[in-house]
């Protein structure tokens, strides 16, 4: 069965909303506010960028099937269908033969995908062209990679070790938005404070206590969504 895509313009379904626009580039609408926060979050976090036609296109991959559908879906008519790119056994195959070892079908999982329409705003040459953070940017990031380091005092750490934007890429965006940050000096380990609790990696960026409490508040979260429950133990 032949998936199709309606324009959000004309209404009309096509096989591939691209070729719709290229022949109708006055079809073709602005990304909203929410898509490009979205989008943003993505390159940051690791988004391949083709840029091989006219109008550059993401491709981004997840092994789990929820999460891209959830992610392609909010994106609306930008975003294609995801499909399997990789299925497990394949990985299997490929990792059993790249590592010399045999490598179950049951320890993988399918590798899937889904790409975007080629669009004029797609145009990022890698994380640093993410020039600041929006409202819904920042929240996608805090949900997914921050983690509160202390128990009634204690401070967020963000870390992003794996994703393509660095530490340092970060601590400027958030400076942007005027929070600071606070950095391990390289030179043992810093002293920590009831309301700092330093890392060593400069792509875990910690933002200290109170600062920290501002930041969760202005993008609707609390400390509840990144820090264990309290517990007290006899």
């Amino acid at each position: 069965m032949t998936m199709t895509t309606t324009c959000p313009t004309c209404s009309d379904e096509y096989d591939k909303l691209g070729n719709h626009f290229q022949w109708r580039p006055d079809h073709r609408p602005e990304l909203s506010d929410r898509q490009h926060g979205i989008i943003d979050y993505l390159i940051l976090r690791g988004a391949t960028v083709r840029d091989e036609n006219a109008k550059s296109r993401l491709e981004v991959y997840s092994t789990s099937e929820a999460w891209i559908t959830d992610v392609s879906d909010t994106l609306g008519w930008v975003a294609g269908d995801p499909w399997v790119q990789q299925s497990a056994s394949d990985v299997a195959d490929r990792s059993s033969r790249r590592y010399n070892v045999d490598v179950a079908v049951d320890d993988c999982s399918d590798l899937w995908a889904f790409t975007t329409v080629p669009h004029p705003s797609l145009d990022y040459g890698g994380p640093t062209d993410v020039e600041e953070l929006r409202p819904l940017t920042l929240r996608l990031l805090v949900s997914t990679v921050g983690e509160w380091v202390g128990l009634l005092f204690g401070s967020l750490h963000l870390d992003v070790r794996g994703w393509d934007v660095s530490g340092d890429h970060l601590r400027g965006l958030l400076s942007k938005r005027g929070v600071p940050t606070a950095e391990h000096n390289g030179d043992g380990y810093a002293e920590d404070s009831p309301t700092c609790r330093y890392h060593y990696d400069d792509d875990v960026v910690v933002v200290p206590h109170y600062d920290a409490l501002e930041l969760l508040d202005s993008v609707g979260l609390s400390l509840s969504d990144v820090a264990e429950p309290i517990t007290f133990q006899n």
